[in-house]
C-alpha cells in the first residue's frame, strides 16, 4: 500500500484544463491524415474537412469515448506468471525505445544502435526486478529497414519473459509484431486474454496525426491488443510555452488516439500518455532533465486519473551525455515525481542526452532508485506490532534491541537494504577499490550480461519468428 502522493493541480484546475481540451477539439480541431480514420470519425458525428484533413470533435462524442475506454489494463509475461495491473495507483518502469545511440556495455563508448544492443537490453530488463517492461531500447541500424522492427522485437522476445512495449514503423509491421507475440503466447485469442505487449503510437505536434500512426492504431485495435497514444510536445516550439497550454495540447493529441480507438472498437484497451517537456531556449534541445519535465508529467498523470484511463509518462532519464552526477540527479528527480504522481507506466528509464542515447548502466542505477523510492512512498505502517510498546517495555532503559525477536521478525520489512548503493565505512570501501556508483553499476551490468540466462523460447517458436522476418523481407 503506497501512501505518499503528489498532486500539482487543484480539482478546479483539472476541470478547467478539461474544458479547455474540449474547446480545442471543437474550435481548432486536429489534422488526421488517414482516410480510414477520417471515415470512422465522420460516421461517428465529427465535423470533417476532407480537403484539409481537419477534424473537429464535439464534446459529447469525446466524453462518450472516454467513458467507453477500460479503466484498467493488465499485461502479462510470456509465461503468464507475471501480471502488471495498469490501474489506479500502480506504477511500473518501462525501457525506452528507438534511440539512435547507445553506450556500449563493454567499452562504455557511445556507438550507433545495433540488434545486439536490443538483445542485451532485454536481457538486462529480464534480470532486474524493478524494471518491469521491456522495449526495443535502440534502433537496430545493422538490419534491413523493411524488417528492422521485426528484428528488434525478435531480439526482445527472445531475451526476456517480461511484457513488452512495441513500436512499429508501419501498420504492416504492427500486424507482424502482433503475429510474433501471438505465436509466443499460443494464439491470438490467448494474446488478447493475456496481452504480452502494447503498441506505441505518437501524434505529430502540434495537433496532427500521421497516416502511418493512425493506421497502426486502427490495426492494433482491430486485433484486440492494447494501444497507446502519446505525443511529444516541446513547450515553446511544437506547443505553447506555458505549461498549462502544453498540457491542453498534449491531451488533445493523446485523446485523439483514444477517441479513434473507441470508435474503431468500443471498449478497446487504450492507454493515454505524453512525453512532453520544454525546449531549452538557449540550445534548441528538448530537455529530459528540466524541472518542468517532471511537473508536466505529474500534472498529466493527475489529468489521466481524472479520466480514469491508464497513463503513460516518462522518468528516470537525463540530458547528460554520460552516466554522471547530473544524470543521476535528473533521473532521480523525474523518476520520483512520476512515482509520487502515480504514473502507471514510467518509460525511457536510462535514457541520456535528451533521448538520443541509451545507457544500460543507468538502467541498473534506476532499478536501485526505484526500489529505494518505493520504500519512501510506502511511508510508515502504524499498528499494535509496529508501535512496539511491549518491546520497548521488554528492553527498557539502557538495553538494546538487536537480538530481540521483534527486530528479527520485522527488520527486512521495515528497513530497506540497498544492492548497489554502498553504506560501508571508508576503510572497507577503499580496500574494495574505491569504486563510485557508476563503476559499481557497470560491474553489475557486465555480471548480468555474463551470467544471466533468460528463459529460452522453444526452438520451434524461434524458427517461426525467424520465418516471419524472412517473409517480411520478401515483401
Amino acid at each position: 500500500m503506497f501512501r505518499l502522493k503528489l498532486n500539482v493541480l487543484s480539482k478546479d484546475e483539472v476541470e478547467r484544463i478539461h474544458l479547455a481540451i474540449l474547446q480545442v477539439f471543437e474550435k481548432t480541431g486536429v489534422k488526421v491524415y488517414s482516410r480510414r480514420a477520417l471515415e470512422i470519425l465522420k460516421n461517428a458525428g465529427a465535423e470533417v474537412e476532407e480537403k484539409t484533413f481537419c477534424v473537429k470533435i464535439p464534446s459529447y462524442l469525446i466524453e462518450e469515448c472516454i467513458k467507453n475506454a477500460p479503466k484498467y489494463i493488465h499485461l502479462y509475461s510470456r509465461d503468464s506468471k507475471l501480471q502488471l495491473k495498469l490501474e489506479r495507483d500502480n506504477f511500473y518502469t518501462v525501457l525506452g525505445s528507438t534511440v539512435v545511440n547507445v553506450i556500449d556495455p563493454e567499452t562504455f563508448k557511445r556507438v550507433k544502435g545495433r540488434k545486439e544492443y536490443v538483445a542485451k537490453a532485454a536481457k538486462v530488463v529480464d534480470a532486474l526486478p524493478n524494471i518491469h517492461i521491456a522495449a526495443q531500447f535502440c534502433l537496430a541500424l545493422d538490419c534491413s529497414p523493411e524488417v528492422q522492427e521485426l528484428h528488434e522485437l525478435e531480439a526482445v522476445f527472445t531475451n526476456t519473459v517480461k511484457p513488452v512495449m512495441a513500436i512499429a514503423y508501419s501498420p504492416q509491421g504492427a500486424k507482424k509484431i502482433i503475429e510474433m507475440a501471438a505465436i509466443i503466447k499460443g494464439g491470438i485469442e490467448k494474446l488478447r486474454k493475456e496481452p504480452l505487449l502494447f503498441m506505441y503510437t505518437e501524434p505529430t505536434s502540434p495537433l496532427e496525426y500521421s497516416e502511418k500512426a493512425l493506421d497502426t492504431l486502427i490495426e492494433t485495435v482491430k486485433l484486440g491488443i492494447p494501444v497507446l497514444s502519446a505525443p511529444c510536445v516541446q513547450a515553446g516550439a511544437t506547443g505553447p510555452v506555458s505549461l498549462a497550454g502544453t498540457l491542453v495540447q498534449s491531451f488533445v493529441e493523446s485523446l485523439t488516439g483514444l477517441i479513434l480507438a473507441q470508435l474503431t472498437k468500443k471498449g478497446a484497451p487504450t492507454i493515454i500518455g505524453e512525453v512532453s517537456t520544454v525546449m531549452d531556449m538557449r540550445t534548441g534541445v528538448m530537455s529530459y532533465g528540466a524541472p518542468e519535465f517532471s511537473i508536466i508529467n505529474a500534472a498529466s498523470s493527475q489529468l489521466a486519473h481524472y479520466y480514469g484511463i491508464p497513463f503513460f509518462g516518462t522518468g528516470g532519464c537525463s540530458d547528460s551525455k554520460l552516466p554522471d552526477e547530473q544524470a543521476v540527479a535528473e533521473a532521480a528527480t523525474s523518476l520520483f515525481a512520476a512515482m509520487l504522481s502515480r504514473t502507471n507506466l514510467i518509460h525511457d528509464v536510462g535514457y541520456l542526452e535528451g533521448a538520443m542515447t541509451g545507457s544500460l548502466e543507468m538502467v541498473v542505477i534506476i532499478d536501485e532508485l526505484f526500489s529505494m523510492m518505493s520504500r519512501i512512498i510506502k511511508g510508515i505502517k502504524i499498528d499494535e506490532e509496529t508501535l512496539a510498546l511491549n518491546v520497548i517495555n521488554d528492553v527498557g532503559p539502557g538495553g538494546h534491541y538487536l537480538a530481540h525477536k521483534h527486530t528479527l521478525k520485522l527488520f527486512s520489512e521495515e528497513h530497506w537494504l540497498p544492492s548497489l548503493i554502498d553504506r560501508r565505512r571508508y576503510e572497507p570501501w577503499k580496500a574494495d577499490g574505491e569504486k563510485d556508483m557508476v563503476t559499481r553499476a557497470r560491474e553489475k551490468l557486465q555480471r548480468i550480461l555474463r551470467e544471466h540466462e533468460p528463459e529460452p523460447l522453444p526452438k520451434e517458436i524461434k524458427q517461426e519468428l525467424a520465418n516471419i522476418i524472412v517473409k517480411g523481407s520478401k515483401v
